[in-house]
């Protein structure tokens, strides 16, 4: 099931034309999307990145102001909704106190473009990483190409988290995991025994 249907599921919204907007990380980025009789579409994530880029949102990988949304959903299938529709569906934390060095989209890295499936932040040292939800630990693996050490979440409301670079794991798969428990340490330095594709110490964090 798709990550939106799963939300709208939970919540019963089946309501043509509700908007619905899901607040994954507070402060940090907003997912929309509107129900249209048994269809659920993604409009738009729109990412505050603590002052960063406020009010601006992702449409279709362009950077856009918040003011233009209602020229891009007009669609047939989308009918434009006021914002008296708009719900907070989920509020999680910070999985790191850090500050944010790269976001969500398309990136230059290494001197290649390339799409950037999460968000960056650092501290620049190892500290400590916190499970975001209640959750069983799915996966604690290493992709030395790419993840470096990580470790995968399923967290209790359908959703998964995404913890990339760390310099060490507290946690094995099966384990059980609460809001706010330290699940491993910011990593991705030279010093760390698997860093992955990574150019300094941070935590590459993903919402699945």
């Amino acid at each position: 099931m798709h990550i939106f249907e799963r939300i709208a599921s939970r919540f019963s919204y089946t309501r043509k034309g509700r908007k619905i907007v899901c607040n994954i990380i507070t402060g940090l980025f907003l997912l929309l999307a509107v129900i249209t009789g048994s269809m659920i579409s993604v409009l738009a994530a729109s990412f505050e990145s603590r002052g960063l880029h406020n009010e601006n949102v992702i449409i279709n990988s362009e950077l856009l102001d918040v003011n233009q949304m209602n020229h891009f959903i007009t669609h047939e299938e989308i009918p434009i909704v006021d914002s008296n529709n708009i719900k907070i569906i989920e509020t999680y934390p910070w999985p790191l106190d850090g500050v944010l060095t790269c976001e969500y989209g398309w990136r230059t890295f290494d001197g290649k473009r390339e799409f950037h499936g999460g968000i960056d932040i650092s501290t620049g040292a190892n500290s400590p990483i916190i499970a975001i939800a209640d959750g069983l630990i799915e996966c604690v693996g290493i992709d030395k190409k790419s993840y470096g050490l990580y470790i995968l979440i399923r967290h209790d409301d359908g959703f998964y988290s995404l913890c990339a670079h760390l310099a060490n794991s507290y946690v094995k798969e099966g384990d059980r995991v609460i809001q706010g428990q330290i699940i491993g340490l910011e990593g991705g330095g030279r010093e760390d025994p698997f860093p992955g594709r990574s150019s300094g110490r941070h935590l590459h964090f993903e919402v699945r």
